[in-house]
C-alpha cells in the first residue's frame, strides 16, 4: 500500500521537489510526537523521486515541469520495495496528464518498470 500526492508547476527545467510536510499526515494520525525523516522515510522519498523522474524522462514533454511530492503515505506492514516508486509514477502520470507508451505495472513479483 502506497499513496503519493503531487503538485505540478511550470518551471525552466524538469525537477522533483520534496515538501517539508510530506509526512505531516503522521502527526494527524499518531499525534504531535510522530517521528519522520529516518532511514526508512529516506528510502520512501528516494523511491517516490525515482518514480516521478521515470515519468518525466519518458513523457516526451519538452518544457520544464516542477513536480512537488506533497504527501507520501505508507504503512509499516503493507508497503514493500517498489510500491512507492510505482505510486509516485502513477500520481505523476495523472497530474501531468501523461500516458506512457510502456507504463510500469505490478505482477506477482511486485512493481515492474520496463
Amino acid at each position: 500500500m502506497a499513496k503519493v500526492s503531487v503538485r505540478v508547476e511550470a518551471c525552466a527545467h524538469d525537477e522533483v521537489v520534496v515538501s517539508d510536510e510530506v509526512f505531516a499526515w503522521r502527526r494527524d494520525v499518531h499525534g504531535p510526537q510522530a517521528v519522520s525523516g529516518g532511514p526508512g522515510d529516506q528510502e520512501l522519498v528516494a523511491e517516490a523521486v525515482a518514480g516521478v523522474r521515470y515519468v518525466l524522462v519518458r513523457s516526451g514533454h519538452h518544457t520544464g515541469r516542477s513536480v512537488t511530492l506533497i504527501r507520501i503515505l505508507d504503512t509499516p506492514v503493507d508497503t514493500g520495495p517498489g510500491d512507492m516508486k510505482f505510486a509516485a509514477a502513477m500520481a505523476a502520470c495523472q497530474a501531468l496528464e501523461v500516458k506512457l507508451e510502456n507504463p510500469p505495472f505490478i505482477d506477482a513479483s511486485g512493481a515492474v518498470f520496463p
